[in-house]
């Protein structure tokens, strides 16, 4: 049996699938099986899927109609035979070290969820969100992308990716089982991960009254994150983002914002009962 299962969702993405599966194959740590889900694409994916499979006696193939990358990713985990899942988009990439780097810690105990640095590539540039993964910064938004590494047992305690959430928000949803079951997440600080932006991205097609039902969903479904102890913290939260704002012009205010950062952060960390894992 291997030890990772790396799930890889492809719909249409004939452009971008050889440079995902390149970086899978590139990498230093070799235990692992990929589970390639053809979902109903209409281009020429399936062909460049198939090359791989006849290939490489670890590609393995699941053919479904177009359900969405929720339901691909749920449908191939559940035929995983790996200790761990780390799922993978078709139009993302990894780094040589990426798969050894997350296993080590993982073994090392260093968090229930194993995430990375990342950057993106192709149409933009740039650090992907640094931010880390504390449980008021979970509620806050998610903080850890769909890529990191971390036990198919807590995968099936959760009951996989929600399929209510198939138009976005499904990696948040699904990382707040873990925040809400008291889990760790460990950040390794390095860019292990290459995020492609794509014109036509999901993400990007949610529009903003459908990104607050989502929320909405997100929130009913974990009320007990989003009690009064969250909404007396994100009070807070907004107050001193209001004040950091502020145009600092005199000596005196300059005194009260950097001894106020420390007690921010001390106040934060009190509600929170945590120490900052990431």
């Amino acid at each position: 049996m291997p030890e990772i299962s790396i799930i890889v969702p492809c719909y249409n993405q004939e452009k971008y699938i050889e440079e995902c599966f390149a970086s899978i194959l590139s990498q230093t740590f070799q235990d692992y099986e990929v589970i390639v889900v053809n979902d109903g694409s209409t281009d020429n994916s399936l062909n460049v899927i198939n090359k791989y499979i006849e290939k490489y006696d670890n590609f393995k193939l699941l053919n479904q109609a177009n359900k969405g990358v929720v339901a691909a990713r749920n449908n191939a985990i559940a035929q995983a035979k790996g200790k761990y899942i780390f799922p993978l988009d078709g139009d993302d990439k990894i780094a040589p070290d990426c798969l050894r780097k997350l296993h080590d810690a993982i073994l090392d105990s260093k968090g229930d969820v194993i995430y990375c640095g990342g950057e993106y590539f192709g149409n933009r540039e740039g650090r992907l969100d640094d931010i880390a993964a504390t449980k008021f910064n979970m509620c806050l938004c998610n903080r850890v992308c769909v890529s990191a590494l971390y036990h198919k047992d807590d995968w099936v305690r959760y009951g996989g990716y929600d399929e209510i959430m198939k138009q976005g928000l499904e990696d948040w949803e699904f990382w707040l089982n873990f925040i809400e079951d008291n889990k760790s997440f460990y950040k390794i600080d390095e860019a292990l991960f290459f995020y492609r932006i794509v014109n036509a991205s999901r993400n990007q097609s949610v529009s903003k009254s459908k990104g607050k039902e989502l929320v909405k969903i997100i929130r009913k479904k974990h009320k007990k994150l989003f009690g009064w102890k969250f909404k007396i913290k994100l009070l807070f939260f907004k107050l001193m983002r209001f004040f950091y704002r502020k145009k600092v012009t005199k000596s005196g205010q300059v005194c009260i914002k950097i001894c106020a950062i420390p007690l921010s952060v001390k106040f934060l960390q009190l509600l929170n009962g945590e120490k900052n894992n990431g």
